[in-house]
């Protein structure tokens, strides 16, 4: 698991210049980037949780994918790496013990993420 995010869970980094950059400018466009992250990424959360105590290691893998660029879109880097680390050892069936206390700790952090987008978008939505 990523240290950064192991050390600093209840105070990641959250960096959004990557979609400001991909934004141009348009707040529109971040304000619907934030709603889609928002409304897509806990179902996948929720997913991936089920799956790891299933243990479908291939699906907890797929998911993990799927959720991993969403994290580095909305600058979470540190989250990023810690789902790149479940991804790969789901992949490749290695140190599967790690898997169910990092996806905790990031499910934990997503929490206090998913209510900061959901207050950087409210702020956004008020300056257009």
């Amino acid at each position: 698991m990523s240290e950064e995010l192991k050390n600093n869970s209840a105070d990641f980094n959250l960096d959004l210049s990557y979609l400001q950059d991909v934004a141009s400018g348009s707040t529109e466009f971040m304000i619907e980037m934030i709603e889609l992250f928002l409304t897509q990424t806990p179902a996948y959360f929720d997913q991936l949780g089920q799956l790891i105590i299933d243990e479908n290691w291939s699906a907890v893998a797929d998911i993990a994918h799927k959720i991993k660029p969403t994290l580095a879109f909305m600058g979470v880097e540190s989250a990023r790496g810690s789902m790149a680390e479940i991804e790969q050892n789901a992949r490749n069936l290695k140190k599967l013990e790690t898997i169910p206390p990092a996806f905790k700790l990031l499910k934990d952090m997503s929490v206090e993420l998913f209510i900061k987008l959901a207050q950087i978008k409210s702020d956004l939505e008020k300056t257009i």
